[in-house]
């Protein structure tokens, strides 16, 4: 070499000639060593492996680690807690030291899961044991024992973070290398953005080739590290900034021939959307539109930004308000399909939502270890804009909507699985338009909230013993009061359609703005406004409270007076009349007082006393119906079967059917279930509602409204037979009509007296319907309040035989009449066959 650098004696002659002849010597020199080094073969690790590109070598390691995570929040720490402290954690460790954590998983450590400790007395602190298992990858030249003694050190820490604290002991560190081969060569044939060739690619490296359409945008694939199974593997392409080989037809129509992929999902999914302002929106374009979103949920896995694009082409049709048979009849399948299409949704996070307009969707999979219930809500929503949701450990004290799961829904999570991916994942929709949910059925109800709906994973909830509590707020204020119904969409009713079904569902709570149900079984639920049962405003029911309480008082005032009466004059009470009018008063007295201290002794706030005073109401108002019938009962046998109708102890079979028989239907309920009882308040809004009355309605339709339809049906007939027999009597009897209009007060005195008697005035009730209800439930409450101020009217006051022995008892002076002129006015009303002409009211 040293001929090479040695300078030629002719160079003094030329030295530009000279350096030419070194530059050439040097590079001759140069291109010598590059051949010798070319030739040599390169120092590998055994576990290292080559890249593609001739870059420096890198071996990759199994890492297993056991760890502890305490938190010093009021929620335990669970596993995506974990995984996110985790990945801090590697970046920082091991940053700058040639590692690099490509994948990990994170895993509950069974049995020794889950511990709570105090500090110094005061800071709870709740600690988790975890599994970490990761592959670590070096471009190091070292050999595999020291980098595995490098990496158990650097793994030997404790790191914290916010509330949480890592904990890792030496002996719970285990590292071992792993050979890994490349992903081999792969050919990509594709029917709509053409074919692609992916080369050979390094483990936990990604690589790109150019799009056939437009090839100046690229496809990509990454050659990921199975942590499990310690391999490298292909990953689905990404093409999504690849066009389509064809572009897509310009109407909804034409789509139908489209066959829906995971290449071009996207890709037609947003021509949809591009499409709606145009379309029409009838059965068939509705129909392909559902039939492409049923083939996103055929596919295996569906991203965030699909799922987003499906929720906006839902949430657009939604908007538009289509009450059309034929849209009833995609109702279900979109239901349906959502719901498996949520599942789908690949994530990383703890929870994974999506929202739209008007439309949210929210999955999480938490941990059934640490589960102690879960609230979903929403935080706001005006029409079309602003919605908002969250979800948190403790029901929500105010929301728009809101589902809370009680804790016994834990064992549905698979709570057996350590792995975080088995386990059943919660979803939670929010529905910000009605007109999915159209029911045909319903006649005088309809939808006055947004639907909510919450479900389970691969399961079936259903009769469970602690409820899910479900609060929605109205649409439309509830200022008339009116009934509302607690309902989940059964897919089964209308013949397939889907309908509201009450099955399992109670209403706790409602006032004018919210109510609150609990259901035994997770669906999609609702609350129905029953426009058949609206309630009075809060004007009218003041008043007519005000109106009841003074007619009640009223009557129970008269009402003991005319029972002092009676009990007092021994002739007025020895006939079967007087008798039976006696338990009537009594019974009217007893609820008339039972319901003026209702409310008084609703406010002690004691079930048991509340349970008692509602029987005794409901007690009393069945004797009182009981004893008004067998008033008609008595007028029937004594005016009408006038000949042989003697009944032996006649009184006590009256008082053992008037005050057997409601006892009989007490009995019986109590029997069933005694809650059937209870406070009956629905409205902060009316106070003077609070009330313990019975609180099922089918209980309150069979024990009071049939109980009485029936005796209204008998009294009333028996009211129209009694007038006519009256009548008849007299046209018998009267010779000439000079007396006519005597005759005619007379017939209506006794019609006012046998309506009040026989209780018809409490028909009114069934005649409160529509335009004229406020005018008669007015009726109801003054005639049937002062029904007892009508029986002193009628009984004492203008019956001659009581008025002729309170003048003989109780007057002075010349008002007072002798015993022997009251007894020879005396026409003693008893049960006679022999008195044709007996008058129940002279």
């Amino acid at each position: 070499m040293k001929r090479f650098l040695h300078w030629p004696e002719q160079c003094s002659a030329d030295k530009v000639f000279c350096i030419l002849v070194a530059a050439a010597c040097l590079f001759l020199l140069t291109a010598a060593f590059s051949q010798a080094s070319s030739t040599r073969a390169p120092m590998l690790s055994p576990v290292s492996s080559v890249s593609t590109n001739g870059t420096m070598p890198f071996g990759f390691f199994n890492v297993h680690v056991n760890f502890s995570l305490l938190s010093k929040m009021e929620r335990a720490p669970d596993c995506c807690d974990a995984r996110r402290l985790l990945e801090h954690w590697f970046n920082i460790i091991l940053t700058g030291q040639g590692f690099v954590v490509t994948n990990f998983k994170v895993r509950d450590n069974y049995p020794c899961h889950s511990a709570c400790k105090r500090t110094q007395g005061k800071v709870k602190q709740i600690s988790q044991s975890y599994v970490c298992k990761a592959t670590v990858k070096t471009t190091s030249l070292e050999i595999p024992e020291v980098l595995s003694l490098k990496i158990k050190e650097l793994l030997n820490d404790t790191y914290k973070e916010g509330p949480f604290s890592l904990y890792v002991k030496p002996e719970d560190v285990a590292v071992k290398s792993i050979a890994l081969v490349g992903c081999p060569e792969s050919f990509f044939v594709t029917r709509y953005n053409g074919n692609y060739s992916w080369p050979v690619t390094s483990p936990a490296s990604e690589t790109e080739v150019s799009c056939r359409k437009n090839p100046l945008q690229f496809a990509q694939r990454s050659c990921e590290i199975s942590v499990e199974l310690e391999q490298a593997f292909w990953k689905k392409p990404n093409a999504t900034k690849c066009k389509l080989l064809e572009k897509l037809p310009n109407n909804i129509l034409d789509l139908q021939d489209i066959k829906l992929t995971e290449e071009n999902a996207q890709d037609v999914v947003q021509h949809i959307l591009y499409l709606l302002p145009d379309a029409r929106l009838h059965a068939e374009e509705l129909e392909i539109i559902a039939s492409k979103i049923s083939d996103i949920v055929e596919l295996a896995d569906v991203s965030v930004t699909l799922a987003e694009s499906v929720l906006a082409i839902l949430d657009y049709i939604l908007l538009q308000e289509i009450e059309d048979e034929n849209f009833r009849k995609i109702t279900n399948s979109i239901l349906k399909m959502t719901e498996e299409m949520g599942y789908k949704v690949t994530y990383t996070e703890r929870n994974m939502s999506v929202i739209t307009t008007s439309l949210a969707l929210l999955v999480l999979r938490p941990d059934p270890g640490l589960f102690r219930g879960l609230a979903f809500g929403i935080a706001s929503y005006n029409r079309g804009v602003d919605l908002k949701i969250s979800v948190q450990e403790n029901p929500f004290r105010k929301a728009l909507a809101s589902v809370f799961l009680p804790k016994s829904l834990k064992n549905f999570l698979g709570i057996e699985y350590s792995d975080p991916d088995k386990r059943s994942k919660i979803q939670f929709k929010f529905f910000g338009t009605t007109s999915l949910f159209l029911d045909d059925s319903l006649t005088m109800e309809r939808l006055n909230t947004y639907v909510v709906s919450a479900s389970i994973e691969n399961a079936s909830i259903q009769n469970l013993n602690e409820p899910v509590t479900v609060t929605l707020h109205h649409i439309d204020q509830n200022r008339g009061n009116a009934a509302v119904h607690c309902v989940f969409w059964d897919f089964g009713k209308n013949n397939g359609l889907g309908g509201w079904n009450t099955s399992g569902c109670e209403m706790e709570y409602t006032d004018m703005n919210y109510t609150i149900c609990f259901c035994n079984h997770l669906t999609h639920f609702g609350v129905l406004l029953d426009l058949a049962r609206t309630e009075i405003d809060v004007t009218h029911d003041h008043i007519l409270t005000l109106i009841s309480y003074a007619g009640c008082g009223a009557s129970s005032l008269f009402l003991g007076i005319t029972l002092l009466t009676y009990l007092t004059l021994e002739k007025v009470r020895r006939d079967n009349p007087s008798k039976i009018l006696l338990n009537l008063c009594a019974a009217l007295l007893m609820l008339n007082i039972v319901f003026l201290t209702n409310s008084w002794l609703t406010s002690f706030n004691q079930t048991g006393l509340c349970i008692t005073v509602a029987m005794l109401l409901h007690y009393f108002l069945l004797a009182a119906f009981t004893w008004m019938c067998l008033e008609s009962v008595h007028f029937y046998l004594a005016l009408v079967k006038v000949f042989n109708v003697y009944v032996p102890k006649y009184i006590l079979k009256c008082c053992i059917a008037g005050w057997g028989i409601p006892a009989i239907v007490i009995t019986l309920v109590l029997i069933i279930n005694k809650d059937f009882y209870g406070n009956g308040s629905l409205s902060k809004s009316h106070p003077y509602s609070n009330f313990c009355w019975i609180q099922d309605n089918t209980v309150f339709y069979i024990s009071v409204v049939a109980y009485f339809f029936l005796i209204f049906l008998m009294n009333t007939a028996m009211f129209i037979t009694v007038l006519l027999q009256i009548h008849s009597v007299k046209t018998r009897t009267q010779k000439t009509s000079r007396f006519w209009k005597r005759g005619a007060l007379q017939d209506l005195k006794s019609a006012f007296s046998l309506m009040f008697l026989l209780g018809l005035t409490w028909g009114f009730a069934f005649f409160a319907w529509g335009a004229v209800r406020i005018f008669f439930l007015y009726l109801f409450s003054i005639f049937n309040t002062l029904q007892g101020f009508f029986i002193f009217v009628f009984h004492c006051l203008m019956k001659d035989e009581v008025v002729k022995q309170c003048r003989v008892h109780f007057c002075w002076g010349r008002f007072r009449l002798s015993s022997y002129s009251a007894e020879v006015h005396c026409n003693p009303s008893a049960v006679s066959p022999d008195d044709e002409t007996y008058h129940p009211f002279s």
